[in-house]
């Protein structure tokens, strides 16, 4: 395992927190008798925040004790534009490639229960390589091996990778930035995840502001008891920020 820390971060306020907790709690009761344990993050058009998302769930899902891998699957961004890039590091194309076992790309971060993958070095064929013998291997030890493991991959608009991943984990949540992500957006993106029989477990929307959070979820009022803040609200399905 690669020894390199990253500076993950965490989510500032409260109400982030706890949407993000009830965003873990809805996943983790969703599949019934069968636990989801794979997942792809991907969305309708680049920028809509699924990378952030992704971050902070798996931060979420370690804190709450699970052991998380969290795999860059965009194997086409250079390491400068990603959150998380180093170029640096061996990473998910140097596995898929077999240049490098599963152990070696490994990379440990300062949150507790949470691994890493990086991207890998980027001017392979990711079609390819998600094709191979190698991925199919991975998703059976990695399996094995944590609670749950979530795939960030690029944007169903852009390329095929993220369906090619949709079609192998348990389920696949789709971000939608509030506001910008239009119905005629959302359609094909569905019908294209629809297509691969993947498990859509449902939507997450992103970028609510906070004069928008009561419209969109209902009653989230806060009390002081004993000098803290006591949160009631209803069921929130939806991550703000």
């Amino acid at each position: 395992m690669q020894s390199k820390t990253f500076n993950v971060y965490n989510q500032e306020s409260q109400a982030v927190q706890d949407a993000y907790a009830m965003l873990t709690a809805n996943i983790h009761l969703s599949g019934n008798e069968r636990r989801y344990k794979t997942l792809a993050m991907t969305s309708c058009k680049p920028k809509a925040g699924k990378t952030s998302i992704a971050i902070s769930l798996a931060i979420t899902m370690a804190g709450s004790g699970w052991k998380v891998l969290l795999v860059d699957g965009d194997m086409r961004k250079p390491s400068a534009g990603k959150r998380l890039g180093d170029d640096s590091l061996l990473g998910l194309s140097d596995y898929l490639t077999g240049q490098s076992q599963l152990e070696e790309v490994l990379c440990k971060t300062n949150i507790p229960n949470l691994t890493y993958i990086y991207s890998g070095v980027s001017g392979h064929n990711p079609i390819g390589l998600l094709c191979t013998a190698h991925f199919e291997e991975m998703m059976h030890i990695t399996r094995e091996q944590y609670d749950f493991v979530i795939f960030d991959t690029p944007a169903l608009s852009t390329v095929v990778d993220a369906s090619l991943v949709a079609s192998k984990v348990d389920a696949t949540l789709l971000v939608v930035e509030i506001g910008r992500t239009s119905i005629d957006s959302i359609k094909p993106a569905k019908e294209q995840l629809e297509k691969v029989n993947a498990n859509i477990l449902g939507v997450v929307l992103n970028k609510v502001k906070k004069n928008e959070y009561r419209k969109h979820f209902g009653a989230y009022d806060y009390f002081r008891d004993s000098g803290k803040f006591v949160r009631k609200s209803r069921s929130l399905s939806g991550a703000s920020k």
